[in-house]
C-alpha cells in the first residue's frame, strides 16, 4: 500500500545519474519550494545509484552507491526514479521496488513497451503508483491525457513524430538539400545522434513509444516485437525534392489505428505528409502526437521530446503526482491494461503510395507501368517525369488509396519489366 508519511518529507532514490537523472535531481533541488506548495511535502534525494564510482561528480560521495538493489530495498525510501534505461537490470529493479512498497517513476520506454502491462498491474495490486510520462515524448504530456482526459473517447487513430533525432535529420535533409549520411554525421557531431544511431534511425525508439501509447489507448499491451518497423536510412535528397514538388514532407511516424474489436494496426515507417497536415510543420528536434477520437476529434501535442530539462520536467511532474496521492492517502493511480492484443498485418492497409522508378527511355514504358497498376486495381493521382541521360529517365507516381498487398504485387511486376531499370524508392502517403 502507499505509505502515509507524517514528517512532511518524501525520501527519493534515483537509479541512474546520466542526462535525465542529473536533470531530475537538479529540478527537485531548484524547485523544492514550488513542489512543497503543490504537494504538502518536501522531496529529499537520499541516494543515487550509479555504475562508475570513480567518476568525478559535484555532489558528496556519500549520496552515491553502486549497489542499486540497496535503493529499491531500503525501507526508508518512498519513491524510486528509474532512469537507467533498457530492460536489464532496470526491469528487476522496478519490480523489486514495487514489491518493497515503493512508488516508481520511470522514463524507460523499452521496459514499458515490453513489460508495461505486468508492471502496471503489479503496482495496482500493491496500491502503488507507477508513472511513466517521460517514457514517451520527453516533456510533452501525452501519457496522462491518454489515461485520463481522453479516456472517454474511442481512439480511432494515433500518429506521432516520436524521435527528435530522426526529425532533426529529415528536417536538415529537406532544408539543406543534403543526403542522409552527411546529415547524420553532422547530427552526431552536434550531439543530436548517438555514435551508434541504430535505435533512432532504424525506428526502434519510435516503435517502443507508439507501442506504449497504443497499449494505453486501446487497453491491451501491444506486442512490440510484432510492430511493423522501417527506418530512414533509405531516404534520399531526391525523394525530398520530389516530395516538396508534389506538396508533401517526409516524416518518420509511429502510427496506430483501430481496425476492429481488440485488433489494431501499429506501424513505424517514413511517410509523405501533406504540407497542410499539423505534423508536417513539426521541425528539428521537436516531437508531436496527433490523435483522432470519436468525440474529441483531432488533438495534437507538440514540444521538445528529449533532453535533460524536458524529460526531467516529466519525471518530476510524475513525482509531484505521487506526492499528492500520498498526501491524500490515496491507493495509487496506476491504470492497468491487459494482454492479448492482436495486431493487424500491413497487407490490409489502405493508403496512397509514392513510387520512384528509373526506366529505359523507350516508347510505351509509361503505358506499361500504368497498365500494371490498373491490373491490380490501382489508379494514379499524380506523376512527374524527368530525363536523366540519353538512355534513362525517372518517373515518380502518386497513387490513389489502395491495399498494400495490391501495391506490392504491382511493384513486383513493375520491377520485372524489361524497360524498368530500377525501383528507386517507395513510401506510404498519409492524407
Amino acid at each position: 500500500m502507499t505509505q502515509v508519511r507524517t514528517d512532511k518529507i518524501l525520501r527519493v532514490g534515483i537509479l541512474g545519474f546520466g542526462t535525465v537523472g542529473s536533470g531530475a535531481y537538479r529540478m527537485i533541488c531548484d524547485n523544492q519550494s514550488a513542489i512543497s506548495r503543490k504537494t504538502g511535502f518536501g522531496f529529499e534525494v537520499v541516494k543515487i545509484g550509479i555504475k562508475d564510482a570513480t567518476k568525478e561528480r559535484d555532489l558528496p560521495r556519500s549520496i552515491f552507491t553502486t549497489d542499486l538493489e540497496s535503493i529499491v530495498t531500503d525501507p526508508s525510501i518512498d519513491v524510486v526514479l528509474e532512469l537507467i534505461g533498457g530492460v536489464d537490470p532496470a526491469g528487476d529493479l522496478v519490480e523489486k521496488a514495487l514489491l518493497n512498497g515503493k512508488n516508481v517513476v520511470t522514463a524507460n520506454k523499452e521496459l514499458m513497451a515490453k513489460h508495461g502491462s505486468r508492471l502496471v498491474q503489479l503496482a495496482k495490486d500493491k496500491g502503488l503508483d507507477l508513472h511513466y510520462e517521460a517514457a514517451v515524448g520527453g516533456g510533452i504530456p501525452v501519457v496522462q491525457p491518454l489515461k485520463h482526459q481522453l479516456a472517454g473517447n474511442d481512439v480511432l487513430k494515433i500518429m506521432g513524430i516520436l524521435n527528435g533525432t530522426t526529425n532533426f535529420i529529415l528536417t536538415a535533409m529537406e532544408e539543406e538539400g543534403a543526403d542522409f549520411k552527411e546529415v547524420l554525421a553532422d547530427a552526431q557531431a552536434k550531439g543530436y545522434a548517438e555514435a551508434d544511431p541504430t535505435n533512432d534511425v532504424d525506428g526502434f525508439d519510435t516503435a517502443y513509444k507508439i507501442s506504449i501509447l497504443a497499449s494505453i489507448a486501446f487497453g491491451k499491451q501491444v506486442p512490440v516485437e510484432k510492430v511493423h518497423r522501417e527506418g530512414i536510412r533509405g531516404i534520399t535528397k531526391i525523394d525530398m525534392q520530389y516530395a516538396e514538388m508534389l506538396g508533401y514532407r517526409i516524416k518518420l511516424l509511429g502510427v496506430a489505428d483501430a481496425v476492429g474489436p481488440d485488433r489494431v494496426r501499429v506501424h513505424v515507417h517514413p511517410v509523405l505528409l501533406p504540407k497542410n497536415h499539423p505534423l508536417a510543420a513539426v521541425r528539428g528536434v521537436y516531437n508531436a502526437l496527433w490523435l483522432h477520437g470519436d468525440f474529441v476529434g483531432d488533438v495534437m501535442f507538440s514540444g521538445r521530446g528529449a533532453g535533460s530539462d524536458p524529460t526531467a520536467s516529466a519525471v518530476v511532474g510524475d513525482l509531484v503526482d505521487i506526492g499528492r496521492n500520498i498526501a491524500a492517502n490515496g491507493p495509487g493511480s496506476a491504470i492497468p491494461y491487459g494482454v492479448g492484443m492482436e495486431l493487424e498485418g500491413m497487407d490490409s492497409l489502405k493508403t496512397s503510395y509514392y513510387l520512384r522508378v528509373r526506366v529505359l527511355d523507350r516508347p510505351m514504358v509509361l503505358g506499361q507501368i500504368a497498365t500494371t497498376f490498373g491490373k491490380h486495381n490501382i489508379s494514379l493521382a499524380a506523376m512527374e517525369m524527368k530525363t536523366l541521360d540519353a538512355e534513362h529517365g525517372e518517373i515518380v507516381f502518386l497513387t490513389h488509396p489502395c491495399l498494400e498487398k495490391d501495391f506490392l504485387s504491382s511493384l513486383r511486376e513493375i520491377d520485372a519489366a524489361v524497360d524498368v531499370y530500377e525501383i528507386c524508392n517507395w513510401f506510404r502517403v498519409e492524407a
